[in-house]
């Protein structure tokens, strides 16, 4: 994870902060009394507001991080386990348009002598066209994506194979549609599929901001996505229990203004809803 952009304007101001020293030493002097006087309180104004504008930059400056595949996240212990369930829902003028149920599990394999992370999400919609899963393996502690499996009944089974500066068609999968894909990228990229997974892995602080790029396997290509904590805010779950959540929001490079919330504690999806076009999409944590 690297920081970039801002310390750039400390070592700018410092910089000038010396040639201003430096310029005084040869136009000021010949102005000098004989005690140097008018230099000195000259000198000294000008490092007064040398100073004020780092005291400033220092103050408003924000360190982004750049989170590169690869990387490895500090927190991946706290990553939830298990199985999970979420609702989500799509609106349009205050009325539902549609609603879908999701089961996400999060396990530990090992296959062939290797570790990896393996995702498996499947999500009913009512409608069997629209209904599908997918199972997804990545390397553990970087999420650094290995391949990736989606069936749905309207695009039959679509297989890649994450392949350093390549994805391509997975060519072990039986009857993959996907089998000729292939898409040279300018950088390795993580999986848009396990977003919510993904962002529960960042060190999460009020202020924080982050850039990742993701891919959605299938799709054109990869795009770095701004994050940022905007703030923080209580939940109340159905049962009656409160949950102090951060609130992270990213508007996916324009496209699409979403906020969620994760809680404090372990950093667990709660809740996300973001708007796209002329709809409101809601998808929320079924405890």
């Amino acid at each position: 994870m690297v920081g970039f952009n801002l310390h750039l304007g400390f070592d700018y101001l410092k910089s000038t902060y010396c040639r201003l020293l430096h310029a005084e030493d040869i136009f000021i002097h010949p102005f000098k009394n004989k005690n140097g006087s008018l230099a000195s309180m000259k000198k000294t104004k000008h490092i007064i507001v040398i100073i004020s504008m780092i005291c400033s930059w220092q103050l408003n400056a924000q360190v982004v991080d750049t989170i590169r595949v690869g990387d490895h996240f500090k927190n991946i212990d706290q990553l939830e386990m298990g199985t999970t369930k979420d609702i989500i829902f799509t609106e349009m003028a205050g009325v539902v348009r549609s609603v879908s149920l999701k089961t996400k599990s999060t396990e530990k394999v090992n296959i062939n002598g290797i570790d990896y992370l393996a995702f498996r999400h499947s999500w009913t919609t009512g409608s069997p066209e629209t209904s599908g899963d997918f199972y997804y393996l990545c390397e553990p502690e970087t999420l650094r994506p290995v391949q990736h499996i989606r069936n749905t009944k309207q695009n039959g089974k679509e297989a890649f194979s994450f392949q350093g500066m390549k994805i391509l068609g997975l060519d072990s999968a039986t009857d993959n549609t996907m089998k000729d894909f292939s898409l040279d990228l300018t950088e390795p990229t993580y999986n848009w599929e396990i977003d919510l997974e993904t962002y529960s892995l960042l060190p999460m602080k009020m202020g924080y901001e982050a850039v990742m790029n993701f891919y959605h396997p299938g799709g054109t290509a990869p795009g770095f996505y701004h994050l940022k904590i905007i703030g923080s805010e209580k939940l109340m779950l159905p049962d009656g229990r409160d949950m102090d959540c951060w609130v992270l929001f990213t508007d996916y490079g324009g496209t699409q203004p979403t906020k969620f919330w994760y809680t404090k504690t372990n950093q667990n999806f709660i809740k996300m809803e973001g708007k796209y076009k002329q709809l409101t999409i809601r998808k929320e944590r079924i405890f």
